[in-house]
């Protein structure tokens, strides 16, 4: 078999010197225009000819790319020449790795340098200076909500107002110290990765039942230590908790690298895996740090007639699973996500699969590669090979499966449960080597035996060769950039591409690439790279000359908000959130996901999705009118410049009124509002009519039916707590209250807060 395939791979390097059928690297992502900055202007004719022999039919004569070959504008690695050239050397092309070394790798890199990342990248990143940004005190409003729920407070505008970008920079690292800039980061990898299917929420112990019973006898443990029936709410509680603990590890990891500053490539080489107190006691698992203890809150977590836990659901800590298996003896080879059952189940394979599926998805999220873009036959092509293994003797097949299935059989220990038995070792988890590509990466295959042997240990050497994978850095700022800015970066331009398309591409790819390079340079540091997309064009941008980039549906942060991210927001502005967005099927409707059957968030909203907003807003101005009077002026989020007497009666109750909704203005919508503003006007003359036709109802009582009162409607009384939910949360004092409106101004300004709620902007960030 071996002697075949050795003629197999001699022929296919012949086929790779003409075309790329067989020829597929993955796109390369990374930085640079040069790496310090220089731009190469070293014409080379013997690379030229040895780019356009090997590699263009694949990289486009231009070095765009085609529908199978990634882009060579700013690269991963051409970050400098001699990177280059030995990542050609070692790496290219794919199928007949070593074809081009020594003068050859040089030559071609020298040109590739010149041709693709001198002029070319240079006029990509001068046509960005046509995108005009917002101001900075905008951004910082803008990325104080999306990644810590909450607006800038007085000292950060300061800063920013006295220091400029260098103010933004700072404010921007106190918000990424926040509890809430945690959560959000997990929830832009859980976007991707989708593994709070497992959460409680969506399913009956989701990610326990996933668990095998017999690695894991404990899994069920509260069944035990809280039995009978007088303890079931507790044991239900305890339930939860423990299940969103198991389902969360991933996503946990991530938070922990952060919070920790630890490179964020310990996403796939850590060593160990995230617990939580509770789910300590499903796995046995071992603490990194044998002398550290979880935390306990001083109030319980669960409370049931004396029976409490006090322990802290969000504490997790690193540790192993060292205890012996069912079939494997001293527990786990961790590998950070990639050895998480939860991230195994979600993405699980069969016995034909293979672990195709997962190296398909670690290509896409990790190796930012779509593996399904090679050229190629497949099963649903109707492909009728005679040869008696396709995928390792058929060229046709053979040109994916030589890049995907090297990971595919680095996960040959897990099976479909994502249970570990190395294979081998049991009949349990069967292995057949003589019919796939051996384990590896990048033509790289992982040793087995020996001193330096990883048999037991695939994964391993996986989670690491990704890590120091240049495709890992643009696959992880991809996400990032996903998930900050709402759209997805663009595509390598097809051959039909226009020269606009080309151009917004190259530019934008140059923007990205430097902001992956400062993270890897920051010691792998995600927050860096988070700074770096708020900080950019595409987020700020506000406006764009058309002149110097045509091509700019692209330029933009703006994005419809998430039920989640509309509820962090009413909590930022208002104090409390919309009761409605408690129901997880109200958040569906809203245009949320619950990670199991609805995986997208809606990015256009329907018309059930804008009544859903309009009730919204009518609800949420009705609750918070009279409620924010209750405050004193200086503790007031919405109106610290009035009281419920001031009318527009001289200039400075109508300077006061003005002054609130220049207010108002910029705490919903973000905008800063000129005093002689028309939309400034616009908002004052609806405070004026609501009022004026209100005090006419008032007034003329009498000719109604049904009567008009100065008794707010029940909803809109300012008499109660309200939790950040939106629920009820007890009776304000009773000389607090507000109950009565006598001159309509309360609900002149609740018109007013109904008008900005469902203004677009609102909604979109």
């Amino acid at each position: 078999m071996r002697g075949i395939m050795g003629l197999i791979i001699a022929v296919m390097a012949v086929i790779t010197l003409s075309g790329c059928q067989t020829e597929y690297s993955g796109d390369v992502g990374g930085a640079s225009n040069g790496g310090d900055g220089t731009l190469y202007n070293a014409y080379n004719p013997e690379g030229q000819r040895a780019y356009e022999q090997q590699c263009a039919s694949c990289h486009g004569v231009d070095g765009n790319g085609t529908s199978v070959g990634s882009s060579l504008v700013a690269c991963a690695t051409c970050t400098s020449l001699s990177v280059l050239a030995q990542e050609i050397s070692a790496t290219m092309p794919i199928s007949n790795t070593g074809a081009c070394t020594g003068d050859c790798a040089t030559n071609t890199a020298e040109y590739i340098m010149y041709a693709f990342n001198g002029e070319v990248l240079s006029a990509a990143t001068t046509s960005l200076d046509g995108v005009q940004s917002v101001e900075l005190a905008e951004t910082l409003r803008k990325a104080s909500l999306q990644l810590a729920d909450r607006l800038p407070t007085a000292e950060e505008l300061a800063m920013v107002a006295e220091s400029g970008e260098t103010g933004l920079s700072l404010a921007l690292n106190q918000v990424m110290t926040e509890d809430a800039f945690y959560e959000n980061l997990m929830e832009i990898f859980n976007v991707q990765l989708l593994t709070d299917k497992y959460l409680s929420r969506n399913l009956y112990e989701g990610g326990i039942n996933l668990l095998d019973s017999d690695d894991y006898p404990n899994r069920k443990w509260y069944n035990d230590v809280y039995a009978g029936e007088e303890l079931n709410s507790f044991r239900s509680c305890v339930r939860s908790i423990t299940n969103d603990a198991v389902a969360r590890a991933p996503l946990e990891l991530i938070r922990y690298a952060a919070m920790n500053n630890l490179p964020h490539t310990t996403f796939m080489t850590a060593d160990y895996m995230m617990v939580n107190w509770y789910s300590q006691q499903v796995y046995d698992a071992e603490l990194i740090d044998p002398s550290a203890s979880f935390r306990q809150l001083d109030e319980p977590v669960c409370d049931n007639n004396g029976t409490q836990v006090f322990y802290d659901p969000t504490d997790f800590r690193p540790a192993r699973i060292n205890k012996d298996l069912q079939y494997e003896m001293g527990g786990i080879p961790h590998a950070g996500i990639l050895t998480d059952p939860m991230f195994l189940n979600r993405y699980p394979t069969t016995s034909t699969n293979r672990n195709r599926h997962r190296s398909r998805i670690v290509f896409d999220y990790f190796l930012d590669t779509d593996i399904l873009a090679i050229e190629g036959d497949r099963p649903g092509d109707g492909i009728g090979s005679e040869a008696a293994n396709p995928t390792l003797l058929d060229p046709a097949c053979y040109a994916c499966h030589q890049v995907m299935d090297p990971v595919a059989s680095a996960f040959q220990h897990w099976t479909d449960r994502g249970q570990y038995i190395v294979t081998g070792s049991t009949s349990a988890n069967r292995w057949d080597s003589s019919d796939i590509e051996p384990a590896g990466l990048r033509s790289e295959t992982i040793p087995l035996s020996g001193g330096d042997g990883y048999f037991r240990r695939m994964l391993q050497w996986l989670g690491n060769a990704i890590a120091e994978d240049p495709r890992f850095v643009r696959a992880t700022v991809r996400t990032l950039y996903t998930g900050i800015v709402g759209q997805e970066p663009l595509t390598t331009p097809g051959d039909n591409a226009s020269n606009a398309e080309t151009l917004a591409f190259n530019s934008q790819r140059a923007i990205i690439n430097s902001i992956g390079q400062n993270m890897v340079a920051d010691n792998w540091n995600i927050k860096t790279a988070v700074k770096g997309i708020v900080m950019s064009p595409y987020y700020r941008a506000s406006a764009v000359d058309t002149g110097s980039l045509t091509e700019n549906k692209h330029i933009g942060s703006t994005q419809f908000l998430s039920p989640e991210a509309m509820q962090a927001k009413l909590n930022s502005v208002f104090g409390f959130g919309w009761d409605e967005f408690r129901s997880e099927n109200n958040r569906i409707m809203y245009g949320g996901m619950d990670s199991d059957s609805v995986t997208e968030e809606t990015k256009d909203p329907s018309g059930l999705i804008i009544a859903i907003q309009e009730r919204m807003a009518t609800e949420m101005a009705c609750r918070s009118a009279a409620y924010d009077f209750t405050y004193s002026s200086n503790e007031r989020r919405l109106f610290p410049y009035v009281e419920v007497t001031t009318e527009p009666q001289t200039d400075t109750d109508i300077s006061l009124i003005k002054h609130n909704i220049q207010h108002l203005h910029w705490r919903l919508l973000g905008e800063h509002l000129e005093a002689d503003s028309a939309e400034l006007e616009a908002t004052y003359q609806l405070f004026v009519d609501t009022l004026n036709r209100g005090q006419n109802l008032l007034q003329n009582a009498d000719q109604y039916d049904p009567r008009p009162s100065t008794a707010l409607e029940w909803e809109c009384r300012g008499r109660w707590n309200r939790q950040p939910d939106g629920r009820t949360d007890g009776d304000l004092p009773a000389e607090t209250r507000i109950e009565y409106d006598d001159n309509y101004v309360i609900r002149a300004w609740t018109s007013v807060l109904t008008y900005l709620i469902s203004d677009y902007r609102f909604v979109y960030e």
